[in-house]
């Protein structure tokens, strides 16, 4: 019984959030299942009318002491590689600000549904988990969290460029050949 309250709320908490997450070009119509099984729901993409605007997601200010720091490692959530965090050193040190983060947001995008959206950031909203180790610290909401939850976050340098990115994330099903999309396994998600 409680597994289904857990399923349940889980559901009402994804759908809610994808409908309210800025999905630029796309909105995402949800089709639950025949009925509240442990069946994932189904997400299809459509294209965008006039009732749904494309909007840009904002991060507000809020005080540090309502949201919940973490060590970082996968116990907790998401681990930090040693290139992670001597980067984000260096740039806090270079910008000479000690407070800034690394944001990652999971989207509705990409060739296979969703996509992480990495950004430099000061501010903490009430729903957020910041993970620091070594003075380095990445800040994530608690429902991209559920589909990062085990990942790694890393710092990679090609010829092309250097970008940190979410390695390892044991809750994608596939991803496509330049790493940037993934899909989830909500199965996965839901069990944990």
């Amino acid at each position: 019984m409680q597994k289904e309250s857990l399923i349940i709320m889980l559901r009402t908490t994804f759908t809610t959030t994808l409908k309210s997450r800025c999905l630029h070009t796309r909105a995402i119509a949800v089709v639950p299942s025949a009925a509240l099984t442990t069946a994932p729901l189904r997400l299809y993409a459509r294209q965008s009318s006039s009732i749904i605007k494309p909007c840009q997601r904002s991060f507000s200010s809020f005080s540090a002491l309502h949201s919940q720091f973490r060590q970082a490692d996968q116990t907790h959530g998401l681990l930090l590689s040693d290139r992670a965090v001597k980067q984000l050193q260096f740039m806090n040190k270079r910008d000479n600000d000690p407070d800034q983060m690394l944001r990652i947001l999971v989207d509705s995008g990409g060739c296979h549904g969703y996509q992480n959206k990495l950004d430099l950031t000061s501010k903490v909203e009430e729903e957020d988990i910041v993970f620091e180790r070594d003075g380095a610290r990445v800040v994530i909401d608690n429902v991209s969290l559920q589909f990062l939850k085990g990942s790694t976050v890393d710092f990679v340098e090609e010829l092309i460029g250097s970008t940190f990115q979410v390695v390892a994330n044991p809750n994608a099903k596939h991803t496509c050949g330049c790493n940037i999309s993934y899909d989830i396994d909500l199965d996965m998600i839901t069990q944990n």
